[in-house]
């Protein structure tokens, strides 16, 4: 059964964490109601037997390490993936997977391992190497990077984050009640993630872009920053964004606007489901002693999508090789490249509430860490600092010799130092200081 081959080429005996799978069903008044079966792979092809040729069926290609569907959650990422509606631009399915062999022949894309039917176009499936919830900034790249090269031909950028749902082989897709089915699976390609980044992303190692950072006057860097790139750096915001209203106990009033903008903004570079998005921003301006209205959180919401497609679009122009720089026009429409010291000063963060962020710190307390970072990095194991170690190793050897009845001048010969420095030392050790 093309079901059980579907399964099996997703998951197998690594497979870790709930694997979700979705059933539309109308109700009496003709609303649709959604029906979740949250099940491990060793339970899941007896789910996907009862539901052969059920309507409006979905499953999660990546797992859950919770019975929740949402991007935190993942524990798994099984495969990269591109839901294609072809038909809407006009474009038959046998004429849209014959660009994509194109495209992947030419070296754009890797070569998919499994092709499906979705009833209205194509569902494109590359497996990977399972990864954990760690590799997130890696997969959406990779994600990005695949979607960017296959827009043209109807790609769904709103199918592009670690949650989504795609339609199950096997089952009917009532809006055009065309069956679901398998074109394609090649069970003998498993990719890594980080071979893909290399081959596909302009990808170069992080020694290799500290290098290029401290080199003047290149535009075409990947990297943004010393630690991150554009995506970890997004999600590290976004966090930081949730510190800085846990240190405030919520109380965001005069900051609420510009927390929520930028809050939605970084968590739908991962977050590509609307719905799910304006539920996750929903919930932190819940949690706001003062929230702001349900119609401003809307008008909000509505700028973010326009704003992701050109956060993709720079990027992975970028790794496409095209030089391309942050414009103060791309910062106010194109995208949202605030600087430290912007977020800083409209989000109102205090010296104190910095020393509990990673990414948005401002000078003061960036040269703060580097003095820290330099201090740790200066001592040993023991906490000693090199000055510190080679005192102590003098003090040692100088006692060394003298408990082996040196005199003291025979002492300072040995060992070439300095009368006074060997008679200091000797009398620490009568008196028993050292």
């Amino acid at each position: 059964m093309k079901m059980t081959e579907f399964c099996d080429h997703l998951y197998d005996e690594s497979t870790d964490g709930y694997i979700q799978i979705l059933k539309l069903n109308d109700d009496e008044n003709g609303e649709k109601t959604i029906k979740i079966y949250n099940t491990k792979n060793d339970g899941l092809r007896d789910v996907v037997e009862e539901l052969h040729k059920k309507e409006d069926v979905f499953l999660s290609p990546n797992t859950m390490y919770l019975p929740k569907r949402r991007v935190e959650n993942i524990r798994q990422f099984r495969a990269l993936f591109q839901d294609i509606d072809c038909e809407s631009i006009g474009l038959e399915k046998a004429e849209t997977v014959y660009i994509i062999w194109l495209l992947h022949y030419e070296g754009k894309i890797p070569k998919p391992t499994m092709v499906t039917d979705s009833g209205r176009g194509i569902h494109l499936y590359f497996r990977i190497k399972n990864a954990p919830y760690g590799a997130l900034n890696t997969w959406q790249e990779l994600q990005d990077y695949i979607y960017y090269q296959l827009k043209h031909l109807g790609a769904d950028r709103k199918a592009t984050d670690g949650a989504r749902v795609l339609r199950l082989p096997g089952t009917i897709n009532s809006r055009c009640d065309n069956n679901c089915e398998v074109l394609y699976i090649d069970n003998d390609i498993e990719y890594s993630m980080y071979e893909l980044r290399e081959e596909y992303l302009n990808y170069k190692p992080k020694t290799y872009q500290l290098q290029m950072q401290e080199t003047k006057n290149i535009d075409s860097r990947v990297i943004c920053n010393r630690f991150f790139n554009s995506y970890s750096l997004h999600m590290e915001r976004a966090n930081d964004l949730e510190t800085l209203c846990r240190l405030r106990n919520y109380d965001m009033t005069g900051y609420r606007n510009m927390a929520i903008h930028c809050y939605a903004y970084w968590k739908g570079i991962y977050v590509r489901d609307e719905y799910e998005l304006e539920n996750t921003v929903i919930e932190l301006n819940n949690a706001f002693t003062e929230p702001l209205k349900d119609t401003e959180i809307h008008a909000i919401l509505r700028c973010i999508p326009k704003a992701i497609d050109k956060f993709i679009a720079y990027e992975q122009g970028l790794r496409s090789g095209e030089l391309k720089r942050v414009s103060k026009g791309m910062r106010d429409k194109e995208g949202y490249w605030y600087k430290n010291e912007t977020l800083i000063d409209r989000l109102g963060i205090t010296s104190k509430e910095q020393k509990h962020m990673k990414t948005i710190i401002g000078i003061d307390e960036k040269y703060e860490r580097n003095n820290e970072r330099r201090r740790a990095e200066r001592r040993n194991e023991e906490g000693l600092t090199k000055r510190e170690q080679e005192k102590n190793k003098t003090i040692e050897a100088i006692k060394g010799l003298y408990e082996k009845g040196y005199k003291q001048v025979e002492i300072v010969k040995e060992l070439g130092l300095s009368k006074g420095r060997v008679s200091q030392v000797v009398r620490e050790i009568k008196t028993k200081k050292v």
